[in-house]
């Protein structure tokens, strides 16, 4: 099921985030670095979050449950990113986590369709998103939606040096389409 997440979601939200990371990035960050990841400090983000989306972006969070578990996950909200609002995308899609499990059944493809509606719905024309450029598998994921590198940038994390580089749509039809439609 497919919704919109609610306050009362940021403990599952901080649980998912912490898992989904440790899974797609085990082989990208340092273990220290995933071992310290803390789901109270990711609940409590997304409690921050849904509580007053307007101070952050106006962000909207979406999750797909399945039962009572949470398997995917994706946020959008206006971009905040200065360099990829000169290069005319105004909305950005800020973060995106499947689990493992449910990749390659729609699940990111769903949210990401959810995600361009929404950002239309609110007058926006074009998004864009970050993702680390050491990340085969999701780059190729939003190559397969459409999506072009528009910008890459440096971020220092405590020991670690991370490359990420911006895929953008300048139209948001391509992420529009019914997931359905397409392998996933």
């Amino acid at each position: 099921m497919l919704r919109k997440a609610t306050i009362d979601d940021a403990g599952k939200l901080g649980a998912v985030h912490v898992a989904a990371w440790r899974e797609t990035y085990a082989d990208i960050l340092p273990d220290d670095m995933l071992a310290g990841l803390s789901i109270e400090a990711r609940s409590v983000m997304w409690a921050k979050i849904l509580g007053d989306p307007s101070a952050f972006a106006e962000t909207a969070v979406y999750m797909i449950e399945d039962k009572d578990s949470i398997v995917g996950f994706g946020a959008c909200g206006r971009q905040r990113a200065s360099r990829l609002k000169e290069l005319g995308f105004d909305a950005e899609i800020s973060a995106i986590y499947v689990l493992r499990s449910q990749q390659r059944r729609g699940v990111g493809r769903a949210l990401m369709r959810e995600m361009a509606a929404d950002i239309r719905s609110r007058g926006h024309k074009a998004a864009a998103l970050w993702v680390l450029r050491d990340n085969a598998a999701a780059r190729e994921f939003y190559r397969h939606l459409g999506g072009e590198v528009v910008a890459e940038k440096e971020d220092r994390r405590e020991k670690v040096k991370l490359i990420e580089v911006a895929y953008g749509w300048r139209e948001l039809s391509p992420l529009l389409s019914d997931p359905l439609s397409r392998n996933s």
